[in-house]
């Protein structure tokens, strides 16, 4: 009877990695490996498979991107629900959240992830991570907030509408969604194959102004990130990314990327970044203080107060947490107690009173207006749609 061992062990008994053992798995390349849910098992008599890459000859090691595991980008509780010839889909989960990626193979050496998060971070370890040196990658944020730690200690954040290019080996160390939500595209290219790519389709439409080596310049010379803030010409590009094209959805993104990569090429956006970056100890304490004024809901706190308690000088703590949240602290906990008192309406038969206490309003009133300009509908009219019948309508007083 044979003997089994797992992709960590014959990792290390053949001096590669567990990500390169878990594609030869896939590929069929190692004789006798089973896979039995979601674990690879390997006979422990089993060859090391021939590399097949080293009989390439480049002037650059050329990233395999069909070889990067999706593990590998979004963390190791990362499973595909559907494979198709149009795209895959993955469910990730991490802490108590989840999240559904859908990955597009554009064009060669290009491809391209939309992302759907309701979780507070990406908490995957890096030490498997082995990219190239040969790969760009692009980010875009099309709802929520998205927070770049850095080895470095700084941190930098996208809002809605941003864009931010960057290279692996500058790539952060953490990534985090201070808002508890994402949704936007990720887009990792593999120059040496996307440039080939490009030369194929030149030989069709001639003339293609993309040079990715000309991208990654401009890269080598920046910080962690170029970004590139919200403008109409790029909104209008990515904006039409996210709509539904049935049939020719795959042909239809090829073009956009395309579209995509000449501006980011033509325009002088992000050379010159003017959003801050801001210290790990700043960060650390405007989380601490969220946390804290969110479970004393009931309780208001003036921004002195906070700044003297959490030890951060309130110019400081004002500009900080705008930086993480994209909105002052007074807007953000207005926001917060809304949503708290709405999924109170909707589970519970406290009154509005009893509510409105709860979440930080003596005045019913003053509660009922706050309510009714930030989910434009009466408490009582949401509870009642909401909750009497299920119902879901798009409400107007």
């Amino acid at each position: 009877m044979k003997n089994f061992v797992t992709i960590q062990e014959i990792a290390g008994r053949w001096n590669i990695s567990p990500r390169r053992v878990q594609y030869l798995c896939k590929d069929n390349r190692i004789q006798g490996a089973k896979k039995i849910g979601d674990i690879w098992l390997i006979p422990d008599d089993a060859p090391k498979p021939a590399d097949m890459r080293k009989k390439k000859i480049v002037k650059e090691p050329v990233f395999p991107i069909d070889d990067l595991d999706i593990e590998t980008l979004y963390g190791p509780d990362t499973r595909q629900i559907r494979d198709d010839e149009l795209c895959s889909i993955y469910r990730t989960k991490h802490g108590n959240g989840t999240g559904v990626v859908t990955k597009y193979d554009v064009l060669p050496g290009i491809q391209l992830f939309y992302q759907d998060f309701h979780l507070d971070s990406l908490d995957y370890s890096r030490t498997e991570q082995d990219f190239s040196k040969n790969v760009i990658t692009i980010n875009h944020c099309r709802l929520g907030r998205f927070e770049a730690e850095f080895s470095n200690g700084e941190f930098i954040y996208l809002g809605e509408g941003d864009l931010a290019m960057n290279l692996p080996e500058k790539a952060p160390v953490r990534n985090t969604f201070p808002l508890s939500h994402f949704h936007g595209i990720t887009i990792t290219i593999s120059t040496p194959e996307a440039a080939q790519g490009i030369r194929e389709l030149e030989e069709v439409f001639g003339e293609i102004p993309i040079h990715f080596e000309i991208l990654r310049e401009r890269l080598l010379k920046g910080n962690e990130l170029v970004i590139f803030r919200s403008e109409p010409a790029l909104e209008h590009i990515l904006g039409e990314m996210y709509e539904e094209q049935k049939r020719t959805r795959l042909f239809y993104l090829k073009l956009k990327v395309l579209e995509l990569l000449c501006y980011l090429l033509s325009s002088n956006a992000g050379t010159a970044d003017e959003r801050p970056y801001f210290y790990k100890n700043h960060v650390v304490a405007v989380k601490a203080m969220t946390e804290y004024m969110v479970k004393n809901i009931d309780r208001h706190f003036t921004l002195e107060e906070l700044s003297a308690k959490f030890e951060i000088p309130l110019t400081s703590m004002k500009k900080c947490f705008k930086g993480v949240y994209g909105m002052p602290v007074q807007t953000y906990m207005r926001e917060y107690r809304v949503h708290v008192a709405a999924e109170l309406l909707r589970q519970t038969d406290l009154s509005i009173g009893e509510i409105a206490e709860q979440v930080g309003y003596s005045n019913q009133s003053k509660f009922t207006e706050v309510f009714k300009r930030i989910l434009n509908v009466s408490p009582a009219r949401y509870r009642n749609n909401c909750c009497l019948d299920g119902r879901k309508e798009n409400f107007s007083d």
